[in-house]
Protein backbone atom coordinates (compact mmCIF):
# COMPACT_ATOMS: atom_id res chain seq x y z
CA UNK A 1 0.00 0.00 0.00
CA UNK A 2 2.79 2.50 1.13
CA UNK A 3 4.59 1.67 -2.45
CA UNK A 4 1.13 2.82 -4.45
CA UNK A 5 0.85 5.74 -2.03
CA UNK A 6 4.44 6.91 -3.78
CA UNK A 7 3.44 5.83 -6.81
CA UNK A 8 0.08 7.63 -6.80
CA UNK A 9 1.68 10.78 -5.42
CA UNK A 10 4.00 10.86 -8.92
CA UNK A 11 1.37 10.31 -10.87
CA UNK A 12 -0.10 13.05 -10.02
CA UNK A 13 2.20 15.62 -10.08
CA UNK A 14 3.46 14.16 -13.91
CA UNK A 15 -0.16 14.88 -14.37
CA UNK A 16 -0.26 18.63 -13.35
CA UNK A 17 3.38 19.42 -14.68
CA UNK A 18 2.43 17.91 -18.45
CA UNK A 19 -0.67 20.12 -18.24
CA UNK A 20 1.62 23.00 -17.48
CA UNK A 21 4.29 22.54 -19.56
CA UNK A 22 2.08 22.09 -22.87
CA UNK A 23 -0.18 25.06 -21.97
CA UNK A 24 2.99 27.08 -21.91
CA UNK A 25 4.82 26.45 -24.48
CA UNK A 26 1.89 26.98 -26.82
CA UNK A 27 1.26 30.04 -25.32
CA UNK A 28 5.04 31.71 -25.19
CA UNK A 29 5.08 30.94 -29.14
CA UNK A 30 4.15 28.71 -32.21
CA UNK A 31 5.55 25.25 -31.56
CA UNK A 32 7.72 24.10 -34.43
CA UNK A 33 6.58 22.56 -37.37
CA UNK A 34 7.34 19.02 -37.65
CA UNK A 35 10.87 17.82 -39.30
CA UNK A 36 9.09 14.72 -40.81
CA UNK A 37 4.81 14.00 -42.44
CA UNK A 38 3.45 11.62 -45.23
CA UNK A 39 2.26 13.64 -48.53
CA UNK A 40 -0.51 12.00 -48.14
CA UNK A 41 -1.65 13.22 -44.18
CA UNK A 42 -0.26 16.80 -43.93
CA UNK A 43 0.53 17.73 -40.19
CA UNK A 44 -2.67 19.58 -38.63
CA UNK A 45 -1.51 22.23 -35.84
CA UNK A 46 -3.37 22.67 -32.93
CA UNK A 47 -5.57 25.55 -32.60
CA UNK A 48 -5.49 26.68 -28.88
CA UNK A 49 -4.05 25.58 -25.97
CA UNK A 50 -6.73 23.74 -24.46
CA UNK A 51 -8.00 21.56 -27.39
CA UNK A 52 -3.50 20.19 -27.13
CA UNK A 53 -3.54 19.99 -23.56
CA UNK A 54 -6.88 17.68 -23.35
CA UNK A 55 -5.26 15.42 -26.13
CA UNK A 56 -1.70 15.02 -24.29
CA UNK A 57 -3.60 14.87 -20.71
CA UNK A 58 -6.06 11.70 -22.32
CA UNK A 59 -3.11 9.95 -23.85
CA UNK A 60 -1.17 10.23 -20.82
CA UNK A 61 -4.33 9.00 -18.40
CA UNK A 62 -5.17 6.15 -20.51
CA UNK A 63 -1.73 4.63 -20.67
CA UNK A 64 -0.58 3.93 -17.11
CA UNK A 65 0.82 1.34 -18.04
CA UNK A 66 3.32 3.49 -20.29
CA UNK A 67 3.55 5.52 -17.09
CA UNK A 68 4.75 2.27 -14.81
CA UNK A 69 7.45 1.61 -17.40
CA UNK A 70 8.93 4.44 -17.29
CA UNK A 71 8.77 5.28 -13.74
CA UNK A 72 10.72 2.13 -13.24
CA UNK A 73 13.46 3.16 -15.79
CA UNK A 74 13.98 6.84 -13.32
CA UNK A 75 14.35 4.51 -10.36
CA UNK A 76 16.49 1.59 -12.03
CA UNK A 77 18.59 4.60 -12.71
CA UNK A 78 18.72 7.08 -9.81
CA UNK A 79 17.30 5.12 -6.87
CA UNK A 80 19.87 5.56 -4.05
CA UNK A 81 21.52 2.70 -3.05
CA UNK A 82 20.47 3.51 0.33
CA UNK A 83 16.96 2.49 -0.60
CA UNK A 84 17.55 -0.80 -1.92
CA UNK A 85 19.23 -1.54 1.12
CA UNK A 86 16.66 -1.46 3.41
CA UNK A 87 15.22 -3.73 5.12
CA UNK A 88 12.00 -3.11 3.43
CA UNK A 89 12.89 -2.01 0.29
CA UNK A 90 8.86 -1.27 -1.30
CA UNK A 91 8.13 1.12 1.72
CA UNK A 92 11.63 3.16 1.46
CA UNK A 93 11.25 3.23 -2.35
CA UNK A 94 7.97 4.81 -1.67
CA UNK A 95 9.23 6.94 0.79
CA UNK A 96 11.81 8.23 -1.62
CA UNK A 97 9.08 8.74 -4.55
CA UNK A 98 6.75 10.83 -2.12
CA UNK A 99 9.91 13.17 -1.23
CA UNK A 100 11.28 13.40 -4.87
CA UNK A 101 7.75 13.37 -6.58
CA UNK A 102 8.40 16.75 -8.42
CA UNK A 103 12.27 15.80 -9.91
CA UNK A 104 10.96 12.35 -11.19
CA UNK A 105 7.70 13.59 -12.32
CA UNK A 106 10.08 15.92 -14.50
CA UNK A 107 12.21 12.71 -15.26
CA UNK A 108 9.37 10.53 -16.06
CA UNK A 109 8.03 13.43 -18.54
CA UNK A 110 11.60 13.40 -20.20
CA UNK A 111 11.26 9.99 -21.27
CA UNK A 112 7.51 10.27 -22.21
CA UNK A 113 9.08 13.24 -24.86
CA UNK A 114 11.12 10.82 -25.82
CA UNK A 115 8.49 8.09 -26.96
CA UNK A 116 6.64 10.68 -28.27
CA UNK A 117 9.34 11.96 -30.24
CA UNK A 118 10.36 8.84 -31.34
CA UNK A 119 7.34 7.64 -33.19
CA UNK A 120 7.32 11.72 -34.45
CA UNK A 121 10.49 11.21 -36.01
CA UNK A 122 10.31 7.90 -37.30
CA UNK A 123 11.48 8.22 -40.75
CA UNK A 124 8.80 4.99 -41.83
CA UNK A 125 5.39 6.27 -40.70
CA UNK A 126 5.96 9.65 -38.60
CA UNK A 127 3.15 10.39 -36.31
CA UNK A 128 2.52 14.26 -36.42
CA UNK A 129 0.09 14.35 -33.75
CA UNK A 130 2.70 12.78 -31.55
CA UNK A 131 5.16 15.67 -32.42
CA UNK A 132 3.18 18.43 -31.29
CA UNK A 133 2.44 16.47 -28.22
CA UNK A 134 6.10 15.30 -27.70
CA UNK A 135 7.59 19.18 -29.18
CA UNK A 136 5.02 21.54 -26.63
CA UNK A 137 6.35 19.13 -23.71
CA UNK A 138 9.95 19.25 -24.31
CA UNK A 139 9.78 23.16 -24.71
CA UNK A 140 7.33 23.26 -21.72
CA UNK A 141 9.76 21.34 -18.99
CA UNK A 142 13.09 23.52 -20.81
CA UNK A 143 10.92 26.52 -19.52
CA UNK A 144 11.00 25.66 -16.89
CA UNK A 145 14.91 26.15 -16.28
CA UNK A 146 15.04 22.75 -14.36
CA UNK A 147 18.10 20.38 -13.56
CA UNK A 148 16.62 17.47 -15.08
CA UNK A 149 15.44 19.72 -18.26
CA UNK A 150 19.31 20.81 -19.19
CA UNK A 151 20.52 17.49 -18.61
CA UNK A 152 17.60 14.97 -19.60
CA UNK A 153 16.30 16.72 -22.45
CA UNK A 154 19.47 18.10 -24.42
CA UNK A 155 19.70 15.11 -26.90
CA UNK A 156 16.25 15.29 -27.72
CA UNK A 157 16.78 18.66 -29.71
CA UNK A 158 20.10 16.86 -31.33
CA UNK A 159 17.31 14.15 -32.61
CA UNK A 160 15.03 16.96 -33.85
CA UNK A 161 17.20 19.03 -35.72
CA UNK A 162 19.12 15.32 -37.49
CA UNK A 163 15.06 13.97 -37.53
CA UNK A 164 15.54 11.06 -36.24
CA UNK A 165 14.97 9.23 -33.53
CA UNK A 166 16.34 9.82 -30.25
CA UNK A 167 19.46 7.82 -29.34
CA UNK A 168 19.91 7.04 -33.03
CA UNK A 169 22.01 9.95 -34.02
CA UNK A 170 23.89 9.57 -37.38
CA UNK A 171 27.82 10.85 -35.83
CA UNK A 172 27.01 7.12 -34.55
CA UNK A 173 27.99 5.29 -37.33
CA UNK A 174 31.71 5.85 -37.13
CA UNK A 175 33.75 2.64 -37.56
CA UNK A 176 37.55 2.81 -36.23
CA UNK A 177 40.14 1.07 -34.16
CA UNK A 178 38.43 1.48 -30.84
CA UNK A 179 35.46 -1.04 -32.10
CA UNK A 180 36.17 -4.64 -31.63
CA UNK A 181 34.33 -5.55 -34.90
CA UNK A 182 36.64 -2.68 -36.78
CA UNK A 183 39.02 -4.14 -39.86
CA UNK A 184 41.12 -2.11 -41.88
CA UNK A 185 39.14 -3.13 -45.11
CA UNK A 186 35.73 -1.35 -43.40
CA UNK A 187 35.34 2.11 -43.98
CA UNK A 188 34.82 5.01 -41.86
CA UNK A 189 31.34 6.60 -42.59
CA UNK A 190 30.56 10.42 -42.57
CA UNK A 191 28.00 11.81 -40.45
CA UNK A 192 24.86 12.35 -42.22
CA UNK A 193 24.09 16.22 -41.93
CA UNK A 194 21.62 17.98 -40.23
CA UNK A 195 18.01 17.54 -41.64
CA UNK A 196 16.94 20.67 -43.15
CA UNK A 197 13.43 20.87 -41.27
CA UNK A 198 14.89 19.37 -38.37
CA UNK A 199 17.24 22.31 -38.10
CA UNK A 200 14.18 24.98 -38.39
CA UNK A 201 11.91 22.79 -35.67
CA UNK A 202 15.71 23.10 -33.51
CA UNK A 203 16.22 26.81 -34.23
CA UNK A 204 12.31 27.49 -32.98
CA UNK A 205 13.34 25.67 -30.07
CA UNK A 206 16.00 27.75 -29.15
CA UNK A 207 14.76 30.89 -29.80
CA UNK A 208 11.71 30.13 -27.49
CA UNK A 209 13.93 28.91 -24.80
CA UNK A 210 15.72 32.62 -25.09
CA UNK A 211 12.20 34.05 -24.32
CA UNK A 212 11.67 33.30 -21.08
CA UNK A 213 14.45 33.96 -18.18
CA UNK A 214 14.18 30.73 -16.47
CA UNK A 215 15.33 29.02 -19.98
CA UNK A 216 17.74 31.38 -20.92
CA UNK A 217 19.61 31.85 -17.74
CA UNK A 218 19.61 27.66 -17.05
CA UNK A 219 19.31 26.08 -20.02
CA UNK A 220 20.65 27.57 -23.01
CA UNK A 221 23.95 28.29 -21.38
CA UNK A 222 24.30 24.19 -21.17
CA UNK A 223 22.76 23.75 -24.47
CA UNK A 224 24.57 25.89 -26.57
CA UNK A 225 27.81 25.05 -24.65
CA UNK A 226 27.27 21.73 -25.82
CA UNK A 227 25.90 22.02 -29.23
CA UNK A 228 29.41 24.23 -29.92
CA UNK A 229 31.44 20.91 -29.85
CA UNK A 230 29.10 19.84 -33.03
CA UNK A 231 31.10 20.91 -36.05
CA UNK A 232 27.56 20.66 -38.24
CA UNK A 233 25.55 21.81 -35.59
CA UNK A 234 27.45 24.68 -34.22
CA UNK A 235 26.82 26.34 -37.86
CA UNK A 236 23.36 25.60 -39.00
CA UNK A 237 21.94 26.62 -35.77
CA UNK A 238 24.13 29.83 -35.65
CA UNK A 239 25.86 29.06 -32.24
CA UNK A 240 28.54 31.46 -32.53
CA UNK A 241 25.95 34.41 -32.73
CA UNK A 242 23.64 32.94 -30.24
CA UNK A 243 26.71 32.80 -27.47
CA UNK A 244 27.75 36.51 -28.55
CA UNK A 245 24.05 37.66 -28.16
CA UNK A 246 23.92 36.14 -24.63
CA UNK A 247 26.69 37.12 -23.44
CA UNK A 248 25.91 40.62 -24.04
CA UNK A 249 22.47 40.15 -22.22
CA UNK A 250 23.53 38.41 -18.98
CA UNK A 251 24.25 39.39 -15.50
CA UNK A 252 24.83 35.83 -14.17
CA UNK A 253 27.85 33.01 -14.26
CA UNK A 254 28.90 32.97 -17.81
CA UNK A 255 31.41 30.12 -17.99
CA UNK A 256 29.30 27.94 -20.55
CA UNK A 257 29.42 30.70 -23.24
CA UNK A 258 33.66 31.00 -22.37
CA UNK A 259 33.47 26.84 -22.58
CA UNK A 260 31.47 27.19 -26.01
CA UNK A 261 33.94 29.59 -27.71
CA UNK A 262 36.84 27.81 -26.64
CA UNK A 263 35.38 24.51 -27.96
CA UNK A 264 34.24 26.26 -31.36
CA UNK A 265 38.20 27.28 -31.64
CA UNK A 266 38.82 24.49 -33.37
CA UNK A 267 36.92 25.09 -36.09
CA UNK A 268 36.07 28.60 -36.18
CA UNK A 269 38.70 30.74 -35.07
CA UNK A 270 36.78 33.80 -35.72
CA UNK A 271 34.13 33.62 -34.83
CA UNK A 272 35.65 32.09 -31.19
CA UNK A 273 37.82 34.77 -31.05
CA UNK A 274 34.79 37.35 -30.85
CA UNK A 275 33.53 35.72 -28.20
CA UNK A 276 36.62 35.13 -26.24
CA UNK A 277 37.06 38.81 -26.12
CA UNK A 278 33.68 39.67 -24.89
CA UNK A 279 34.69 37.34 -22.39
CA UNK A 280 37.86 38.63 -21.38
CA UNK A 281 35.57 42.34 -21.08
CA UNK A 282 32.54 41.02 -19.12
CA UNK A 283 31.21 42.12 -16.28
CA UNK A 284 31.09 38.49 -14.82
CA UNK A 285 33.89 37.76 -13.33
CA UNK A 286 33.29 33.97 -13.51
CA UNK A 287 33.60 34.67 -17.68
CA UNK A 288 36.54 36.91 -16.68
CA UNK A 289 37.81 33.33 -14.39
CA UNK A 290 37.55 31.15 -16.93
CA UNK A 291 39.23 33.03 -19.21
CA UNK A 292 42.20 33.07 -17.69
CA UNK A 293 42.07 29.41 -16.63
CA UNK A 294 42.29 28.48 -20.25
CA UNK A 295 44.89 30.74 -20.89
CA UNK A 296 47.12 28.38 -21.76
CA UNK A 297 44.89 25.91 -23.83
CA UNK A 298 44.21 29.07 -26.19
CA UNK A 299 47.77 29.50 -26.72
CA UNK A 300 48.34 26.65 -27.53
CA UNK A 301 45.96 27.17 -30.37
CA UNK A 302 46.02 30.87 -31.26
CA UNK A 303 49.22 32.39 -29.28
CA UNK A 304 48.91 35.93 -30.11
CA UNK A 305 45.20 35.39 -29.05
CA UNK A 306 45.93 34.40 -25.68
CA UNK A 307 48.48 37.26 -25.42
CA UNK A 308 45.86 39.67 -26.14
CA UNK A 309 43.27 38.10 -24.08
CA UNK A 310 46.23 37.82 -21.31
CA UNK A 311 47.03 41.60 -21.50
CA UNK A 312 43.19 42.53 -21.28
CA UNK A 313 43.03 40.43 -17.62
CA UNK A 314 46.22 42.06 -16.51
CA UNK A 315 44.52 44.81 -15.10
CA UNK A 316 42.18 42.83 -13.45
CA UNK A 317 41.66 43.76 -9.31
CA UNK A 318 40.15 39.91 -8.64
CA UNK A 319 43.05 38.21 -6.76
CA UNK A 320 41.96 35.11 -8.46
CA UNK A 321 42.46 36.04 -11.65
CA UNK A 322 45.62 37.62 -11.40
CA UNK A 323 46.69 34.42 -9.58
CA UNK A 324 45.93 32.40 -12.97
CA UNK A 325 47.25 35.33 -15.57
CA UNK A 326 50.69 34.83 -13.34
CA UNK A 327 50.34 31.67 -13.53
CA UNK A 328 50.36 31.74 -17.69
CA UNK A 329 52.80 34.38 -18.04
CA UNK A 330 54.72 31.77 -15.53
CA UNK A 331 54.47 29.06 -18.56
CA UNK A 332 55.79 31.68 -20.85
CA UNK A 333 59.33 32.08 -19.61
CA UNK A 334 59.60 28.37 -21.17
CA UNK A 335 58.98 29.77 -24.69
CA UNK A 336 59.44 33.30 -25.25
CA UNK A 337 62.05 35.27 -22.94
CA UNK A 338 60.50 38.35 -25.04
CA UNK A 339 56.65 37.72 -24.11
CA UNK A 340 57.99 37.13 -20.60
CA UNK A 341 59.57 39.98 -18.87
CA UNK A 342 57.43 42.46 -19.19
CA UNK A 343 54.48 40.83 -18.13
CA UNK A 344 56.24 39.27 -15.03
CA UNK A 345 57.98 43.21 -14.35
CA UNK A 346 54.14 44.54 -14.12
CA UNK A 347 52.65 41.66 -12.14
CA UNK A 348 55.61 42.20 -9.74
CA UNK A 349 55.06 45.84 -9.51
CA UNK A 350 51.53 45.52 -8.05
CA UNK A 351 52.40 43.39 -5.18
CA UNK A 352 50.01 40.92 -5.15
CA UNK A 353 51.83 37.82 -2.91
CA UNK A 354 49.74 34.60 -4.25
CA UNK A 355 50.28 36.00 -7.77
CA UNK A 356 54.33 36.93 -7.20
CA UNK A 357 54.47 33.57 -5.92
CA UNK A 358 52.80 31.82 -8.62
CA UNK A 359 54.77 33.49 -10.75
CA UNK A 360 58.02 32.58 -8.87
CA UNK A 361 56.76 28.85 -8.95
CA UNK A 362 56.10 28.47 -12.50
CA UNK A 363 58.41 30.75 -14.32
CA UNK A 364 61.09 32.37 -12.48
CA UNK A 365 63.25 29.41 -12.55
CA UNK A 366 62.72 29.01 -16.35
CA UNK A 367 63.60 32.34 -16.65
CA UNK A 368 67.24 32.28 -14.61
CA UNK A 369 68.18 28.87 -16.67
CA UNK A 370 68.64 31.18 -19.99
CA UNK A 371 69.23 34.39 -18.36
CA UNK A 372 71.38 33.60 -15.03
CA UNK A 373 72.48 37.02 -15.36
CA UNK A 374 68.89 38.52 -14.83
CA UNK A 375 69.61 41.41 -17.18
CA UNK A 376 65.91 42.42 -16.25
CA UNK A 377 66.46 42.18 -12.44
CA UNK A 378 63.17 40.18 -11.55
CA UNK A 379 64.67 38.35 -8.57
CA UNK A 380 65.56 41.87 -6.91
CA UNK A 381 61.87 42.79 -7.78
CA UNK A 382 60.38 39.75 -6.52
CA UNK A 383 62.12 39.48 -3.60
CA UNK A 384 61.22 43.06 -2.63
CA UNK A 385 57.59 42.29 -3.53
CA UNK A 386 57.59 38.51 -1.82
CA UNK A 387 55.79 38.20 1.54
CA UNK A 388 58.37 36.79 4.37
CA UNK A 389 56.99 33.42 3.51
CA UNK A 390 56.98 34.16 -0.23
CA UNK A 391 60.60 34.47 0.07
CA UNK A 392 61.53 31.49 0.64
CA UNK A 393 61.79 30.20 -2.93
CA UNK A 394 63.46 33.20 -3.90
CA UNK A 395 66.16 33.26 -1.90
CA UNK A 396 67.12 29.94 -2.86
CA UNK A 397 66.77 31.56 -6.29
CA UNK A 398 69.31 34.22 -5.54
CA UNK A 399 71.74 31.68 -3.90
CA UNK A 400 71.82 29.52 -7.01
CA UNK A 401 72.54 32.44 -9.29
CA UNK A 402 75.80 33.30 -6.89
CA UNK A 403 76.68 30.01 -7.97
CA UNK A 404 76.27 30.57 -11.39
CA UNK A 405 77.10 34.16 -11.97
CA UNK A 406 78.53 35.73 -8.79
CA UNK A 407 78.74 39.00 -10.76
CA UNK A 408 74.78 39.21 -11.23
CA UNK A 409 74.61 37.66 -8.17
CA UNK A 410 76.11 40.85 -6.13
CA UNK A 411 74.22 43.27 -8.61
CA UNK A 412 71.08 41.68 -8.02
CA UNK A 413 71.97 42.12 -3.85
CA UNK A 414 73.47 45.77 -4.70
CA UNK A 415 69.74 46.48 -6.33
CA UNK A 416 67.72 45.14 -3.33
CA UNK A 417 69.93 47.29 -0.89
CA UNK A 418 69.28 50.56 -3.02
CA UNK A 419 65.61 49.91 -2.72
CA UNK A 420 65.31 48.51 0.29
CA UNK A 421 68.24 48.39 3.36
CA UNK A 422 66.10 46.35 5.50
CA UNK A 423 64.46 44.02 2.90
CA UNK A 424 68.67 43.86 2.04
CA UNK A 425 69.70 42.74 5.57
CA UNK A 426 67.14 40.04 5.98
CA UNK A 427 68.40 38.78 2.42
CA UNK A 428 72.28 38.56 3.70
CA UNK A 429 70.89 36.76 7.04
CA UNK A 430 69.45 34.03 4.69
CA UNK A 431 72.32 33.90 2.30
CA UNK A 432 74.74 33.29 5.19
CA UNK A 433 72.21 30.55 6.50
CA UNK A 434 72.39 28.81 3.01
CA UNK A 435 75.25 29.46 1.28
CA UNK A 436 78.36 31.32 3.12
CA UNK A 437 80.74 30.78 -0.17
CA UNK A 438 77.93 33.37 -1.91
CA UNK A 439 77.76 35.59 1.79
CA UNK A 440 81.37 36.00 1.57
CA UNK A 441 80.52 37.88 -2.49
CA UNK A 442 78.72 40.17 -0.22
Amino acid sequence: MARREGNALVWQKTDERLKEAVREAFEIAPLPNPPLELPDFPAISPNDSESLVRQAAGIFAIDRQGFNMRLAEVCEIHLPDYVRRSIDPMEAESEWLASNSEAIAERVLALQTRDWLAVALDENVPDTDRWYLGSSLLVGLALGGTEVARDDCYYLLEAIAYAVTPGNLPYSNVVGHHQIAWSPEMSTNNPLPPHPAGVMAATTILDTLSMKPESSAKILPKWLENLSVSLLLCSTLAIPSRVIDALGQTEDDSSPYVRAGLQILSHSPEEATDILVASADHRSIGARRTIAENLSRIHSQEATLALMLADRLSSESDESIQTLYASFVGGLARLSEEEFVGRAQSILAKGNQKATQRLVESGLRDYLSTNPTDSAQLLSSAWLSSSEIGRSRVGNLIVEQARVSPKAFQTTCETIKRANPESFDKLANWVEMRSPEAYQLL
